[in-house]
This record gives structure tokens, C-alpha cells and sequence, in this order.
């Protein structure tokens, strides 16, 4: 069973992919989506769960901007922290909030050159152009791969990696953390097209929502797969009413504070818990069927409320 929930921030964001595809309007823009039933075959089902038995749960963050979601799990580990420990830092960038903030709480934190290495995506322009640009990412991934799993060998593995990062994730890192690396998207990723595809991928679902007319915008919590913004959800922050005249910007900064942090520290306290699996089926985006403590759950995993969510979040 999952312990109480206390309360949590961030919402990451998506890589600068250079623009994202327009999957077409909603069936509900209201709220999400009737899935009803689900496929019967696909794999074996899947615990997830952390590589050692004891001590506080052990969480390595990959961090691109303000810290938000960093926030919330340091105030995770601060309040309690014989359960959890934020052991490792690393950014894509050479400046960020986000490693301020790690080293101010004494926490490892790493700078990256992958801009200078890589490049950035929108830059890529043509399929040769594209390819090249994410085998370089690839390579630079497999880098810092090879340099966390020596950290690991002389501090300890570490069991949850959280994504609050813009760049894709491919090759070793993402096999390495198989199962076990989870990533805040600002969109709501239960609602579907016609076609079954999910409609707030990629960069600014909040400012997507509010186009297309939505009532609220929330965070959804997914386990990070093959694909881009399309594992299964573990869980989504309660839903925040769309004010009127207020900007995305405006409105994401509040999604922030009423939907990030609840639902990270959800998501954090069910896995250190061990109350999450995948079922052997799938729902019709073809994300797994998210478990909690074994009961299947709906497109868009745990849904919370706003009800549940502490005073003074």
C-alpha cells in the first residue's frame, strides 16, 4: 500500500523537437477520454520496483530549467528522510536553476555539454540531418551512462531516475533505468484522438490545451518507453481550471504548484512502495495497463483530485 502523500512540484517539459504534429482535436476536450476496453494480449506483466531492498529510496534527477520537480523531491527527502534520498544531479546544460539548487542542498550535481556536442533538434533539418542528430544524442546518453554507472559503483545504485529534462533519452542510459525512469509532462496525456493517438504530446501541451478550448490542464507522470510522450501514465495531478484571459505561461506556472508537485509525490511514493506494475495488456494508445497495488487502472493512471492535495501546496 501507498503511505500518505504529503504534498510535491515540477513539470519538466519536452525536448525542442522543432515544432510537434497536430494529431487533430480531442473526443472529449473536457476531460479524458472513455477508453473503454482494452486489448487482451501483449507481454508479461511487469512489477516495478526499485534494485535494493533497504534504506531510503535512491533518486537520480536529470534536470533542464527551474528545479521545480527537483523542489518537491528534495522537500520529499527533507520531511522524511530515512525513505527517500535525491543521490545524484546531472543536466544537459552547463547552467540551470535546477543544478543550483542540488548543490545548495548538498547534492552532486553535474553540468553537461550537449548542445555544443549535439546540437539541438529544431536544428535538424532533412532525414540524413535528423538521423545524424540522434545518433550524436545517442553517444552523448551512452556517455553519461557509462560515467553514472561508475558513480553507482562507488556510491550505490541508484533505484528511480526523474526526468524534469528536454532531450530525448536513447541507447544505454534508457536501457540501464528500464522500468525504473519516470518523467513529468505538463499535458494530459488521456486524452485521444480519432485515431487513438495521444493529443498533448510534444512541446507546450498547456498552450495546445488552452487553443483547442480544454476547461483545465493537469501533469501526467509516465514511465519513459521507446516512444516519445507515450508510456504508460502512472498518474496525473489534479486538473486546473483555465482562467479566463490568463496566458499559458501563467497557466502552466499554476499547473505547477495545483498539479506537478501532487502527482510527483504520488507517483515517488507508490513505486518506493512497490505499488505499481504494468498488466500484460494495453489500452487503445497502446500504453500498458498501469497497476496499483493490483488493480488495473483507467487510461491516465492514478487521477487525482483536488482534494487531495495538502493545504498550502
Amino acid at each position: 500500500m501507498i503511505p500518505g502523500t504529503g504534498g510535491m512540484t515540477g513539470t519538466g517539459g519536452t525536448e525542442d523537437t522543432g515544432g510537434t504534429e497536430d494529431t487533430g482535436g480531442t473526443k472529449d476536450s473536457g476531460g479524458t477520454e472513455d477508453t473503454g476496453g482494452t486489448k487482451d494480449t501483449g507481454p508479461a506483466p511487469l512489477p516495478l520496483r526499485r534494485t535494493g531492498s533497504g534504506g531510503p529510496l535512491r533518486i537520480g534527477v536529470l534536470v533542464s530549467a527551474t528545479g521545480a520537480n527537483l523542489r518537491t523531491l528534495i522537500d520529499l527527502q527533507c520531511r522524511e528522510p530515512d525513505r527517500y534520498e535525491v543521490a545524484l544531479v546531472a543536466s544537459h546544460g552547463t547552467r540551470s536553476k535546477a543544478l543550483d539548487l542540488a548543490r545548495e542542498h548538498g547534492i552532486e550535481a553535474w553540468p553537461g555539454d550537449f548542445d555544443a556536442r549535439c546540437g539541438t533538434a529544431s536544428q535538424a533539418t532533412g532525414p540524413n540531418g535528423r538521423a545524424a542528430y540522434r545518433q550524436r544524442a545517442r553517444q552523448w546518453h551512452d556517455g553519461l551512462n557509462t560515467r553514472i554507472a561508475a558513480w553507482e559503483a562507488d556510491h550505490g545504485p541508484l533505484d528511480l531516475v526523474v526526468l524534469a529534462y528536454h532531450r530525448w533519452i536513447e541507447g544505454d542510459l534508457f536501457t540501464r533505468y528500464h522500468g525504473r525512469m519516470i518523467n513529468q509532462h505538463p499535458g494530459d496525456l488521456a486524452l485521444l484522438d480519432d485515431t487513438h493517438r495521444r493529443v498533448l504530446t510534444g512541446n507546450d501541451p498547456v498552450a495546445k490545451a488552452m487553443e483547442l478550448g480544454h476547461a483545465t490542464t493537469r501533469t501526467s507522470c509516465f514511465l519513459v518507453d521507446e516512444s516519445h510522450d507515450g508510456g504508460a501514465v502512472l498518474c496525473q495531478g489534479p486538473p486546473v481550471p483555465v482562467r479566463h484571459g490568463v496566458d499559458p505561461w501563467a497557466q502552466e506556472l499554476e499547473q505547477k504548484r495545483l498539479s506537478d508537485r501532487p502527482c510527483l509525490e504520488w507517483t515517488v511514493r507508490a513505486f518506493a512502495a512497490g505499488a505499481l506494475g504494468l498488466a500484460a495488456g494495453s489500452h487503445p494508445d497502446g500504453s500498458r495497463i498501469v497497476l496499483v497495488d493490483g488493480v488495473a487502472t483507467p487510461l491516465g493512471g492514478r487521477q487525482l483530485t483536488a482534494e487531495e492535495t495538502p493545504e498550502g501546496m
